[in-house]
């Protein structure tokens, strides 16, 4: 019977043992190397530590906060900007000098410093020579650029290079491209809806035309390089397939007073079986103190016109002509860090000019983004979303739609 309970005692030891050392394993697991890479960083504050470093609450796995998110932007490393942007979990030197001027000394190395003036902060690189990735011009040129005209200096814009133009955050200002290059490699995913009764007609009780049904587009970007990207769109109108491609010319900065793009595709009707009508967008888009930004995208549209057409020549405008020229002119005036109000018209200038209707296209949005997605709530007054078809045709009522972005990668 001793024996016996011995045994009983041995065991339960066994099991105790083992339970502790699988929970000790469990919390070792626990910790991911990114907390390992921030315990290690020079400058980091004891004080802050653990999954909430990163997450929205202590035991971690849920969604990040906003230090956890821009280390995911940044690639998962911890630079002289990052700490610079986040002095509530590093601690290293700082001077502050004439005109609220703040020189962050944030990189263990000393090859790198933050300076900071009116809450934008800019990387400086001692050893290349260069501020934000701009390199050092000689002083010759360096001279003249401080006598250029406003609208040509550098310190108009701040953009973000790959989340935002100016005050534009999607990949459209509600149809039109703002011009918005991807980086390599990078993934947006795409959905829009455009509600088919006006808002005029459904009022509160018909929830303003969300209770009618949709015209919708889902649609994808995938960067080839950090200047081409390529696109498929597919739309419940007519079962369009859009497939697009936009090349980056250049990008707003001291060298360049816009940002120039070139797109072009082609849209095909029943699953891209029938009716292709190729079209070309040049994109120019200008920012104004990283706040206002203009956009102009001329389209030219081909094979536009609908040859099935039973209706008589008096509802089709334009008939003679099988091709449109369109005038997209696009507007946005960020109001907040992440908010901005824009808005677009696309007038008809030459060609076939729709059916039924001869109107040009109206739109406005409220775009709001966060980390990796961008809202828009839209009223319009075209439902069409591939290019072909809504360089053509224009309504007379308002509709309410939305667009949703999701950068996937």
């Amino acid at each position: 019977m001793m024996k016996l309970m011995r045994m009983v005692v041995t065991a339960r030891r066994i099991v105790l043992i083992t339970a502790l050392l699988f929970v000790s394993a469990s919390s070792a697991f626990a910790y991911p190397n990114f907390l390992e890479d921030f315990r290690r960083d020079p400058f980091r504050r004891a004080s802050v530590d653990g999954c909430q470093t990163c997450h929205m609450s202590a035991a971690g796995g849920d969604a990040r906060n906003p230090f956890g998110q821009a280390f995911e932007r940044n690639g998962t490393k911890i630079t002289a900007l990052l700490r610079a942007q986040f002095p509530d979990r590093f601690n290293y030197p700082t001077v502050s000098g004439a005109g609220g001027i703040v020189f962050h000394f944030s990189d263990p190395g000393s090859k790198q410093m933050v300076v900071e003036n009116g809450g934008m902060r800019m990387l400086v690189d001692l050893e290349a020579k260069t501020v934000d990735g701009n390199a050092a011009a000689p002083r010759a040129a360096a001279a003249a650029a401080t006598t250029a005209p406003a609208s040509q200096k550098s310190a108009d814009v701040r953009v973000d290079p790959y989340a935002r133009e100016g005050a534009f955050f999607g990949a459209q200002v509600v149809n039109l491209p703002n011009g918005k290059p991807m980086k390599k490699g990078g993934v947006d995913f795409s959905i829009q809806h455009r509600f088919s009764q006006a808002i005029s007609d459904a009022g509160f009780g018909g929830g303003f035309g969300f209770d009618s049904s949709a015209t919708v587009a889902y649609g994808v970007r995938v960067g080839l390089t950090n200047r081409l990207n390529v696109g498929f769109m597919r739309s419940n109108l007519s079962k369009t397939i859009e497939l697009s491609s936009m090349l980056s010319v250049v990008r707003q900065s001291a060298s360049s007073p816009v940002t120039l793009a070139v797109r072009g595709g082609v849209d095909g009707k029943s699953n891209f079986h029938e009716k292709y009508s190729p079209f070309l967008q040049p994109i120019v888009t200008r920012t104004f103190a990283d706040r206002v930004s203009f956009t102009a995208s001329p389209t030219f549209a081909f094979n536009t016109r609908d040859e099935a057409s039973f209706l008589p020549a008096n509802f089709r405008f334009g008939v003679e002509h099988n091709g449109t020229v369109a005038l997209g002119l696009g507007a946005g005036v960020r109001v907040l860090r992440s908010t901005s109000i824009v808005g677009e018209y696309i007038p008809r200038l030459w060609g076939f000019q729709g059916e039924i209707k001869d109107r040009p296209g109206v739109s406005m949005g409220l775009e709001k983004s966060t980390y990796r997605h961008t809202f828009e709530l839209v009223v319009t007054r075209q439902i069409p979303m591939t290019t072909a078809q809504y360089a053509v045709q224009g309504d007379d009522y308002f509709k309410i739609g939305f667009n949703i972005y999701r950068k996937i990668r």
